[in-house]
């Protein structure tokens, strides 16, 4: 009963989250391969991807799971998404959690143990212009994570979430995207710095370690001061 699951691990902060975690058999469900994890090909807009992959691993022995896939799509208003689009970015930052938790909790909850990490968003916490399916998805992860925690928390299982703001990626920094995308995250920054993926990766691991078990429920906002102000 220690294994761990994380969706995008070849991703920027989910390669940096498995590069710093050290557990018997860490299974990355992705679709690129990337870093040293057992590797399951696995679309995570597509539900029998996500069975298919559930079915080649032992679900008993996953002790720990990190969901770090996410998608946010293009900067357009609202009236420009796509229900195409507005789909795909619900079925990846929100459904999929629910289809892997709902088979991968009972196990847990036999086993009176579990460790539940969502990386959410500083977009979790406000609105965000031209971002308004990838905020509501994550305003929905932050409900979805305090209901587990609710729920499960008496049967030893610990749901928490990491809302990072900016941070050193492909996708955090979008300046191909967005002209002067870095200095206009400087400017509204109160560290006046850009977050590596490492930092956000270190909270997770503790969130996951034994000496986390009496925090449920919460969102760790690490994102420079972003939503402080």
């Amino acid at each position: 009963m220690s294994d761990c699951l994380i969706t995008g691990g070849s991703g920027g902060i989910g390669s940096s989250i498995l590069n710093i975690l050290e557990y018997p058999n860490m299974i990355n469900f992705d679709l690129v391969e990337s870093g040293k994890a057992i590797f399951l090909k696995t679309d995570l807009r597509d539900s029998k991807s996500i069975f298919s992959s559930l079915e080649k691993i032992d679900l008993e022995k996953i002790s720990r799971i990190i969901f770090s896939a996410g998608f946010g799509g293009p900067f357009v208003p609202m009236n420009q998404v796509e229900e195409k689009l507005w789909d795909e970015i619900f079925s990846i930052n929100l459904k999929s959690s629910f289809l892997i938790l709902k088979e991968i909790l009972p196990y847990m909850k036999r086993n009176l143990f579990g460790r539940v990490v969502f990386i959410a968003s500083s977009q979790s916490l406000v609105g965000a212009k031209n971002s308004v399916a990838y905020s509501s998805s994550k305003h929905a992860v932050l409900g979805l994570m305090k209901s587990l925690a609710d729920e499960w928390g008496e049967f030893g299982i610990t749901c928490n979430a990491v809302s990072p703001g900016y941070v050193d990626t492909k996708m955090g920094v979008q300046e191909l995207e967005v002209s002067d995308h870095k200095k206009k995250i400087l400017e509204i920054t109160p560290s006046r710095k850009i977050a590596k993926p490492f930092e956000i990766a270190r909270i997770v691991k503790f969130l996951l370690s034994e000496d986390s078990s009496y925090i449920n429920g919460a969102n760790w906002t690490v994102d420079g001061g972003i939503t402080a102000v």
